[in-house]
């Protein structure tokens, strides 16, 4: 199963270097793909340039080998709907169980997103919790949840997409947003991402 992993990554940092390491081992992925989005949907901004995002992913990448960041998003013109990545993916890796990694926080408002109810005919959902986040779903999620949800995580690998699977990786407390605040204040987020990254941040003079 490939893993996938889509964000702004502005900048990456361990706590997502944590959680994909972790499913690696756990659910024995081939590869995990980072994709990074182009314009992302909602209001959310972006603080860094795509080709800095992605100098910071491969800065961040280079000892993993079984690590890979997917450009796609980066190429398209439109929002980066996740519907359309999957799909795109799909029609390459033919019958290849994809597993769309998300956390407990995504999930909460997953019915918020472009198409979302057909996510799982593309991939399996793996839920990741999140230390700072309590679960509260509407009765849409839930339905969907109760729907779709496996336990046996073997099932993963013996068919393309369809189903979710609640992990039990250990989120690490760490976020973009603490990141660039930290940087902000003039501080230096020492520990929270790999120190190539902090340095080329500090080099860029982003974040300031």
């Amino acid at each position: 199963m490939i893993g996938v992993l889509g964000g702004s990554f502005d900048p990456i940092h361990y706590g997502h270097l944590h959680i994909t390491l972790d499913l690696y081992q756990q659910l024995n992925l081939s590869e995990v793909r980072f994709i990074p989005c182009k314009n992302p949907v909602g209001n959310k901004k972006l603080v860094a340039t795509e080709q800095q995002r992605l100098t910071m992913l491969q800065l961040a990448l280079k000892p993993y080998p079984y690590f890979s960041i997917d450009q796609r998003e980066l190429h398209r013109a439109t929002p980066s709907y996740m519907i359309e990545t999957l799909a795109s993916l799909r029609l390459e890796l033919g019958n290849m169980p994809l597993g769309l990694i998300l956390g407990y926080d995504n999930l909460a408002t997953l019915d918020h997103w472009h198409q979302w109810t057909s996510l799982i005919e593309y991939a399996h959902l793996l839920i990741v919790p999140r230390p700072d986040h309590t679960e509260s779903y509407s009765k849409q999620i839930r339905a969907f949840v109760e729907s779709y949800q496996t336990e046996d995580p073997l099932l993963l690998s013996q068919q393309p997409s369809g189903l979710l699977f609640m992990t039990d990786v250990k989120a690490l407390p760490i976020s973009a947003t603490y990141i660039r605040k930290t940087i902000a204040s003039g501080n230096y987020p020492v520990g929270l991402l790999p120190p190539a990254v902090l340095d080329y941040i500090l080099e860029q003079k982003l974040y300031l």
